[in-house]
């Protein structure tokens, strides 16, 4: 028996070691920032940790998926990705040697589709070895490399912006093996590294390493890293720009902060949170093992996160744009943000996952440790986004104004959440990236999967919940888990069975939605009793918690258990509201529908909550006043009644150049962009206008060569009935359809319009306009549009209802007729790209650019007239200054002048104009 005991124990720690041993890398190589190459050899020690033998070992190369255009997508779609043109990345194999500089036999195999299915030859490396090595065996080789970071605006495993940034894959690193084999799939396994890194001396490098040194000679600098614990990558970021914030002391890890010139000040801030935020984790879930955080700010505008081991990528935005306007509004914001990038450091990173199955473990979790991060330090309810702006008035009239008092968890999480149901991309969360639908990916993995961890901590209790996690962590830490384990863990630690809810939540589509139908109150035995009945309109349970709110501040609080249709609560005081689920523990798909009755909130505040309508009422009136004069040319008082998602009603009153009037307007918003307007407007003295539009999207499958399920529009329909007494007295009917078909592979638009119009005396009028544009690439950057445009009217038209010339910039006169045909020529040229000239901390200019066009067309009477003598040639130069503002919002200048330089019927008022204009969002 004690054989048999040692024997066990024996398998066990073989087990142990050969699954979870490490293999050691040593990386010599050498940046060339003129070729964007860095070169070298990588000296790998691998170890056998499977349990059979091996005769080859498999390398991924994903820098190889960079190689090729994507052939499924047009050139001027993809030219926007990069900074001149395409630029091809690549890692070359130029030998691979053992340990004594013999040869050995290699070759390079197709990628698995996984993100993309283009581009995949030559993603693994296949090097056959001379013999055999066995379990716990360990093999020396040497690969020589060479790796082209492509100059393009990828934020990651790329050159823009004067850095290279590469989280993982800049050299070959070994693909992990598992019970069915190599996987090709999205496991990063646990290595040892050692780097040497040879760069001109002026640039500056970010390391997810623990220990790092220079050593400066001549022209050029060494840099030396070395970890001191197991990592899954080796990150990198290099720039001849990046200056270093250090925070450094001997109880946490030292932070530094890579950022370009003029941002210290941010720099100072986020370190502080990540001291802050790391200081929490590793209190609450137990500390990670490393020595050094690096925050690099990153090569694009946005407010994203990239995380890699030690090393953290942010959004340019975080550090220059995020003051613009309202300065340090966005602070939270960015708080978060870092905070779930930090959390990755535990879960998938230090938690090692299948990034193509289950990310969800990866992303759920990092959501579930921020948002608990931040509701602990700001508080879960009401306006916790958004800081105190103290006592400056304007500042805190645009935040009430535009922003509102918003929840970061109800406006980050659970509304892209109530979306993603509403538009039907609900699937399953354990399930192949190709496999899944691409327009809810990010929903599921981390909105979906945060709300069903926050309903699992409700159900076993957040403090428990949180031990649960650190010992999650504290026993998978540098090693890889498995969704099944998770749930076989927390079934372990709780002693509660958890299948069916995994199986209900991960392993299949569904929804938990539940309502108050009804409350009966009744009084017996000096109580009051009240019953409420409770209907799921989704198809999955889960414990509730119900809150009845009697009068005198009395509440009481039960759990429902899902199954029955109603539940019983007593209170000493009568009842006046019911609630389910009154802080939000449960992703339930409807909230409003969670109060009896319903409930409303009155507010001058834009607000944004998922339980309740609101009825919005303005405080002052918006008025406009012509300052030259002194006269009101606008006063308008509104008040608006919407729920977030599915309705917004809006009254208003208002007096504009010497009409009064009364504006009603109802849109319906419904699954997939569709949506239902309503406007009615009546004016003084017996004026009255309105306009009944509905607008319907046909969706299709594309392959963009990015996802297997990537959705969009094909059609969008719009049809509309208004009438308008200032406008002819007539009752129009309208049908427009936009087609985008060919949009991604050849970017060609198209347009059909049909026009119809009624008055007391019958069919009057009928209008046919159709349009088709289509771009070209010139060269890098600059694209040629040519439009089409066709136009016929028919019927009894007044002259307002006709075709006309008003889309021709160079011409001032009015041109009118029944038939119109017009082609429009547009070269944008750039003139200067990637700029950061800030201006009043109001706006940010981006890029400049050069319009130069040509207008040609013209109106005629009918067809039969159709001739030289009514075309006109149009010739203009346009300025465009592209800035972004507040939220990295795009305002856009325009300033040109255009001029007619042929006209088949000479107009001599025609001499040329100049103009401008600003265009504000998306």
């Amino acid at each position: 028996m004690k054989k048999i005991i040692l024997l066990i124990f024996l398998i066990l720690v073989f087990v142990s070691n050969t699954i979870w041993a490490e293999s050691s890398y040593k990386v010599y190589a050498q940046l060339s920032p003129r070729e964007k190459i860095i070169s070298g050899r990588v000296e790998v020690e691998y170890e056998n940790n499977t349990q059979i033998n091996l005769n080859e070992i498999y390398f991924y190369l994903p820098m190889n998926l960079y190689r090729e255009k994507n052939p499924y997508l047009s050139n001027v779609l993809q030219d926007s990705s990069y900074v001149n043109g395409f630029d091809p990345g690549y890692t070359k194999i130029n030998r691979v040697e053992d340990e004594n500089g013999k040869m050995l036999e290699y070759t390079l195999e197709k990628g698995k589709v996984l993100s993309q299915n283009y581009s995949l030859k030559d993603n693994y490396l296949k090097v056959k070895l001379p013999n055999p090595i066995y379990p716990k065996e360990r093999f020396k080789l040497i690969i020589y490399f060479q790796t082209k970071f492509p100059e393009a605006y990828f934020g990651d495993m790329a050159y823009a912006n004067d850095a290279f940034l590469c989280r993982f894959g800049w050299f070959p690193y070994e693909l992990s093996y598992t019970k069915d084999g190599w996987d090709k799939g999205g496991i990063l396994v646990s290595s040892n590294f050692y780097l040497e890194l040879l760069i001109p001396k002026d640039y500056q490098v970010a390391l997810g390493m623990d220990k790092v040194q220079e050593e400066v000679a001549g022209d050029w600098k060494r840099i030396i890293g070395e970890n001191t614990s197991p990592r899954r990558t080796l990150p990198i970021a290099i720039s001849n720009k990046y200056r270093v914030y250090k925070l450094l002391d001997d109880k946490y890890p030292g932070i530094y902060i890579y950022h370009y010139p003029g941002r210290e000040y941010k720099a100072r801030i986020l370190a502080s949170y990540v001291r802050e935020i790391y200081e929490y984790y590793s209190k609450l879930y137990g500390s990670t093992d490393h020595k050094r955080i690096s925050i690099v700010e990153g090569q694009t505008y946005g407010f994203y996160g990239m995380t890699s081991d030690g090393l953290i990528i942010l959004g340019k935005s975080v550090f220059n744009s995020s003051d613009l306007v309202i300065p340090f509004i966005l602070e939270r914001l960015n708080e978060w943000l870092l905070s779930h990038e930090i959390a990755h450091l535990w879960w998938g990173i230090g938690v090692g996952i299948d990034f193509d199955k289950e990310n969800w473990i990866s992303e759920g979790f990092a959501n579930y440790l921020s948002i608990t991060y931040f509701e602990r330090k700001y508080g879960a309810k009401g306006g916790n986004l958004f800081p105190d702006l103290g006592d400056d008035y304007f500042l805190n009239f645009l935040k009430e104004s535009l922003l509102g008092d918003l929840n970061l968890r109800e406006v980050q999480v659970e509304l892209p959440y109530l979306y993603y149901l509403k538009d039907g991309w609900d699937e399953e969360i354990i399930k192949e990236y190709w496999e899944s639908n691409a327009n809810g990916y990010s929903d599921k993995v981390y909105n979906k999967a945060y709300l069903v961890l926050r309903a699992l901590s409700f159900e076993l209790g957040e403090e428990n919940f949180d031990e649960y996690i650190k010992s999650l962590h504290g026993e998978y830490k540098g090693k890889v888990i498995t969704t099944d384990e998770v749930k076989d863990k927390l079934e372990k630690y709780s002693g509660k069975s958890l299948g069916e809810f995994f199986k209900n939540w991960f392993y299949s589509k569904g929804k938990v939605d539940y309502e108050i139908t009804n409350v009966a109150i009744s009084y017996n035995n000096g109580k009051y009793v009240s019953k409420i009945y409770i209907r799921n309109n989704g198809n999955i349970s889960l414990p509730v918690e119900v809150k009845v709110i009697a009068q005198n501040g009395e509440e009481k609080k039960v759990i429902y258990d899902g199954e029955k249709g109603y539940i019983e609560i007593e209170t000493e005081n009568f009842p006046e509201r019911v609630v389910l689920d009154p802080d939000s523990k449960i992703p339930d798909a409807n909230r409003i529908n969670n109060w009896y009755p319903r409930k409303i909130i009155t507010t001058s505040k834009r607000e944004v909550p998922l339980d309740a309508y609101v009825f919005l009422y303005q405080d002052l009136p918006s008025l406009s006043i012509d300052l030259s004069t002194g006269e009101v040319n606008y006063v308008s008082y509104s008040v608006e009644f919407y729920d977030p998602i599915n309705f917004h009603l809006l009254f208003e009153s208002f007096y504009q150049e010497g009409y009064k009037g009364l504006n009603f307007v109802y849109q319906r918003n419904l699954p997939k962009d569709d949506n239902f307007v309503l406007q009615l407007i009546a004016m003084e003295p017996d004026i009255f206008m309105g306009k009944l539009s509905f607008t319907k999207n046909i969706w299709r499958k594309f392959d963009l060569g990015i996802s297997g399920n990537y959705w969009d529009k094909a059609y969008t329909m719009n049809f509309s009935l208004s009438y308008n007494e200032l406008l002819n007295n007539k009752l129009y009917f309208d049908f427009v359809l936009t087609r985008f078909t060919d949009y991604y592979k050849k970017a060609l638009l198209s347009q059909l319009s049909l026009r119809i119009g009624y008055s007391n005396l019958g069919f009057e009028v009928y209008r046919v306009d159709g349009i088709l544009s289509k771009d070209f690439l010139v060269f890098p950057q600059s694209k040629l549009n040519i439009n089409f445009e066709v136009g016929y009217v028919g019927g009894n038209p007044l002259q307002e209802e006709k075709v006309n010339l008003s889309d021709f910039k160079s011409l001032t006169s009015e041109y009118y007729g029944n038939v119109k045909l017009a082609s429009f020529v547009n070269w944008n040229i750039p003139v200067a790209k990637d700029l950061e000239m800030k201006f009043f901390n109001l706006l940010i200019l981006r890029r400049l650019e050069t319009n130069v066009y040509l207008e040609f067309g013209g109106v005629w009477e009918d067809v039969n007239s159709i001739d030289k003598a009514g075309l006109n040639l149009g010739l203009g130069f346009e300025s465009v200054w592209k800035f972004i503002t507040f939220l990295d919002i795009p305002l856009n200048l325009y300033m040109g002048y255009a001029f007619p330089i042929w006209q088949g019927t000479p107009n001599p008022n025609e001499t040329g104009r100049a103009y401008s204009y600003l265009t504000l969002g998306f």
